[in-house]
């Protein structure tokens, strides 16, 4: 008889540790999609820090630093056929592509964030927290 009691016991051990390494799961999902992903005191493409003043002055889709921000519009006046070449030699049609595909990326990103699956696991994430 104690031997179908140890057995019990383990096995709510078993779920309990399978429990909370779900729970973490979902919680470093969440964290990587939200906090990695759009924070807003890093620039989305290279990463460098933005200082509050650059990210109040500066309207794009996207958190740039001042030094992205002028390439990424130089990058939308060159795909809208508004300016042909670059005073920057390096600004080639290969750095067009690198806008062109992580422009992509975070239109991807978005469409994720907005997934029914992605939704649902808030509305997990979020009762579980309430608890």
């Amino acid at each position: 008889m104690a031997d179908i009691l140890e057995f019990g016991k383990k096995m709510e051990t078993v779920k309990s540790e399978r429990d909370t390494t779900v729970r973490q799961l979902k919680i470093e999902a969440l964290r990587k999609i939200f906090q990695c992903t759009r924070c807003m005191v890093k620039c989305s493409k290279c990463g460098a820090q933005i200082e509050t003043q650059e990210y109040s002055r500066f309207a794009a889709p996207y958190s740039l630093c001042k030094s992205c921000l002028e390439e990424y519009e130089e990058y939308r006046a060159r795909a809208g056929g508004e300016q042909t070449d670059s005073e920057c030699y390096w600004r080639n049609a290969a750095w067009m592509k690198v806008w062109e595909t992580w422009l992509q990326h975070q239109k991807s990103l978005d469409q994720y964030r907005q997934s029914k699956e992605l939704l649902q696991l808030m509305d997990e994430v979020e009762q579980m927290l309430k608890k």
